[in-house]
């Protein structure tokens, strides 16, 4: 029985307590890269190396992981349920270092932050300067990817929130969502072919040049999905190139037309480098979002530059 009041504990785990975070980091290495080999590459180990760590982990957990098919090696129905459990711990494990880091008292530590293309190239530099210098304790890190891309990381505590524009008010499982404001899509020519009315029809869309991104790329298909709401299945693409600058260069040439965010391109239409092309009863404004895992603490640090990011989109 327990003396003077203190409270008994069962403390009996079935699975050995030595299980170490380094045979959780293979193990989901190999379930991400597909196989042992690659899992070894991308560790800097030796494959037989790799194959201890999962035979070790193995006889902690007192099961089987894999199972071989022919050549290739596959999760078995248990290995699913403990590669989740791997990815969860790991996934928690970044997230304290972090936040170990920034509990002082909010002028020092780390945050990883993610973004899509335009966001996170013309909307957070200067949020993210501009709290640098008041926080110049803080070790802030900007990745930018496509949309799904950062809402994965996201979810999986390689990024501690993201910053994303979709093509709609969205709910996404197990994440916390907040619209932070709008950007809109814009259709911008050099001065020299812009119409004389400043304008065009929708009709008229499909018979422009356009610069685009290349065929099925993400951006390339955000800009499709948005078009075809305005009912224009197909237009006249003329050049494909893989980022926005390539493509605001182009068209500041004179080669053709380029749907782009208005945040991307405040500098040419103040400088007159391009002008907007009025496209008649249609505005292509979309959401920006902050995407963060549902049920996250944040630190002072973290919470302080989020609403410095909230201060800035919410006045786009």
């Amino acid at each position: 029985m327990p003396q003077n009041g203190s409270r008994a504990y069962d403390l009996h785990v079935a699975i050995d307590t030595r299980i170490n975070l380094r045979k959780l980091e293979v193990l989901t290495s190999i379930v991400h890269l597909g196989g042992f080999g690659l899992a070894a590459k991308h560790l800097y180990m030796a494959q037989p190396v790799v194959t201890h760590h999962i035979r070790t982990l193995e006889e902690r957990l007192g099961t089987t992981l894999f199972y071989r098919e022919g050549r290739e090696m596959h999760l078995t129905e248990t290995g699913r349920v403990v590669a989740e459990w791997a990815e969860e711990v790991l996934r928690r494990t970044r997230e304290l270092d972090r936040h170990l880091t920034s509990m002082s008292d909010g002028i020092q530590g780390s945050i990883h932050l993610g973004a899509s293309m335009s966001v996170g190239s013309y909307r957070l530099p200067g949020v993210l300067t501009r709290f640098r210098d008041e926080h110049p304790g803080a070790d802030l890190r900007l990745s930018i990817f496509d949309s799904e891309h950062a809402i994965e990381d996201t979810r999986s505590g390689a990024l501690d929130f993201c910053v994303v524009i979709l093509d709609a008010d969205v709910e996404i499982p197990g994440m916390d969502v907040e619209v932070l404001g709008y950007d809109e899509m814009v259709l911008v020519a050099a001065p020299s072919m812009v119409p004389a009315s400043g304008r065009v029809t929708v009709a008229e869309l499909s018979q422009l040049p356009f610069i685009e991104a290349p065929s099925g790329i993400v951006r390339r298909n955000f800009v499709d999905r948005q078009l075809s709401k305005l009912g224009v299945e197909e237009r006249n693409v003329v050049l494909q190139l893989g980022h926005t600058e390539a493509m605001k260069r182009a068209a500041r040439e004179g080669f053709g037309v380029s749907l782009v965010f208005r945040s991307a391109i405040e500098d040419e239409l103040q400088m007159g480098t391009l002008k907007e092309i009025a496209i008649e009863g249609a505005l292509l404004r979309n959401p920006v979002f902050l995407i963060s895992r549902k049920g996250k603490t944040f630190s002072p640090l973290h919470t302080g530059l989020i609403e410095a990011i909230r201060g800035t989109l919410s006045d786009a």
